[in-house]
């Protein structure tokens, strides 16, 4: 079976890497067509065009930075040129309305679609240790579940598409209230003497011991903004998304107001483009100021 991969950022490399790496037949397709030649040395082929990738593929991947990146790719021409037999997982973070309305238009069409946004950085998506969150027909997740197996593991959130993707906004509205959060903690312990590294020892070992405290502990503390696995920028769209997710229904979540501006304050700065922790350094007014660990 031929699996297209569409969109080769840092998220998408490592993804489209892995289906190349367990031999199966890839084509992928960037707008960026420079980005996909490690795929190419890996055997996949690289399409000029989104109409050209999708072509007697039998599923289609799509991993793209935002709503009108999805929309722009997957219009209608492209998806009326899929093979009526033909799966689309939408793995990118998009609204919970655009889902919907995705959903609707394949199936309008003929086409199935399947949601199946992921959690986890670059690393993990080369590492296959990815967390994916699936939802729509039962058939379709059956079919593609040995496709989706070598980036990371599957939890099924249901038939209707856009549950997949009111989790995957769930999640990152967590962690991103997680990162402002241990900045203020940090700020805090720091402003009283105490060194942050060693109360995040403390915090992340015993009333907060989870992976991902340890981890975005030690990218706030190492002040490393310059590699980034997540922007800013992308942190304040999927704040905006969960805000109009909020709204639409009928959620009060006070929170995600102060936490989308955080990050707003970023990108007005110049920050976009780097780590999404680089809200930790915000109160400080100086955004080089290393951390004392």
């Amino acid at each position: 079976m031929k699996l297209t991969f569409l969109g080769i950022g840092q998220m998408g490399l490592g993804m489209a890497a892995r289906l190349a790496q367990a031999g199966l037949n890839i084509c992928v397709y960037n707008r960026t067509i420079e980005k996909c030649a490690p795929l190419r040395e890996m055997g996949a082929t690289v399409a000029s065009t989104p109409m050209e990738a999708v072509a007697n593929a039998g599923i289609i991947f799509t991993m793209l930075s935002d709503d009108a990146a999805l929309q722009s790719v997957m219009n209608t021409e492209v998806i009326k040129r899929m093979p009526e037999d033909a799966i689309h997982i939408s793995m990118s973070t998009i609204s919970v309305a655009l889902s919907a309305q995705m959903s609707k238009e394949h199936t309008a069409m003929g086409r199935a679609y399947l949601a199946c946004p992921v959690f986890g950085r670059p690393d993990a998506a080369a590492a296959g240790q990815l967390r994916l969150c699936m939802a729509g027909n039962l058939a379709h997740k059956e079919k593609v579940m040995p496709y989706l197996s070598p980036m990371g593991k599957v939890w099924d959130f249901g038939e209707s598409p856009e549950n997949a993707n009111a989790v995957k906004l769930a999640g990152n509205f967590m962690i991103c209230s997680m990162v402002e959060l241990l900045s203020e903690a940090f700020l805090l312990v720091e402003n009283n003497g105490v060194p942050p590294g060693k109360f995040a020892q403390f915090i992340s070992s015993t009333l907060f011991a989870a992976p991902i405290v340890q981890l975005y502990s030690q990218l706030i503390l190492h002040a490393d903004f310059d590699n980034p696995g997540f922007t800013a920028r992308l942190a304040a769209k999927d704040m905006s998304l969960v805000r109009s997710a909020a709204k639409q229904s009928k959620t009060l979540m006070p929170f995600s107001k102060i936490v989308e501006e955080r990050f707003l304050e970023a990108i007005k700065k110049g920050l976009g483009e780097k780590d999404m922790t680089i809200i930790s350094r915000a109160p400080h007014g100086n955004v080089a100021r290393p951390m004392p660990g």
